[in-house]
This record gives C-alpha cells, sequence and structure tokens, in this order.
C-alpha cells in the first residue's frame, strides 16, 4: 500500500505571512490539527500544529503574530510512491501526526495523518479476519 492510497489529496494550506488568529480560524474550520506553509508557488516551507499554535498564542498575545514565526521550518515529507510503512515509521520515530506529501518538485500534493494510517491498519487487520474464516 501506497501513500498516495490513504492521503488527503488537495490538503488545505496556509502561507507563511499568514496571520496567526487567521491560521487557528482554518484549523477549526475545517477541524484540522496540522496545517502545511507553503510559499506562493506551492512549495512546502513548513508545517503548523495547533497545539503549537495554541501554545504561541497562550504566550505571546500580540494579535500581529505571523505563521511563520510559530511554523515548523524543518519539514518531513514523503513522496506520493512511497509504501505508506515508511510514512508511519517516519511519524512514530519522529512524535508526527502528519506528514505533507510531496512531489519531486517540493509541491505540495497531499498530507497523510495518524489518522490515515490508523484506517489503513483498521482495514487490514479486518480484512485478515474475513479471510481467515
Amino acid at each position: 500500500m501506497l501513500v498516495r492510497d490513504r492521503m488527503s489529496a488537495h490538503p488545505v494550506t496556509i502561507e507563511p505571512e499568514s496571520s496567526a488568529l487567521a491560521a487557528l480560524g482554518i484549523l477549526q474550520y475545517h477541524h484540522l490539527r496540522h496545517l502545511p506553509v507553503v510559499d506562493p508557488n506551492g512549495h512546502v516551507v513548513g508545517i503548523l500544529a495547533e497545539r503549537d499554535l495554541l501554545l504561541a498564542a497562550s504566550r505571546h498575545l500580540h494579535a500581529g503574530m505571523e505563521v511563520s514565526e510559530v511554523m515548523h521550518r524543518d519539514v518531513v515529507t514523503v513522496g506520493p510512491d512511497a509504501p505508506l510503512a515508511e510514512a508511519a515509521t517516519l511519524m512514530a520515530r519522529h512524535h508526527f501526526g502528519s506528514l505533507p506529501v510531496v512531489d519531486s518538485n517540493n509541491d505540495i500534493v497531499g498530507i497523510v495523518t495518524e489518522s490515515d494510517i490508523f484506517r489503513a491498519f483498521a482495514d487490514l487487520v479486518t480484512e485478515g479476519k474475513s479471510v481467515g474464516k
């Protein structure tokens, strides 16, 4: 099973110059916990986790904070043709809840989350049970 089989294509993204308040609104509106940060060309330049945003907001009460001040810049990514097990291993090793999925030009094409991995695992277990009957 490949990442492309389980990723969410066309993920919601945000640009680094956007306000942290706007990012929080996007996260809440779409019921997300992670938001890839992209430049105007669609290249991944960071990732924003809801918990990091909330922590920063609790420490810095000024309204002018930008996404670039809170995002993680050293983003671990995965390609769409990578095995899903590789993505799961990266996520577990680094304690990530998601990985942006990028093509060979570092353009974002999707996102794979813990929930995607759990659903794939549940499907495999369910398939195994029906085969073993």
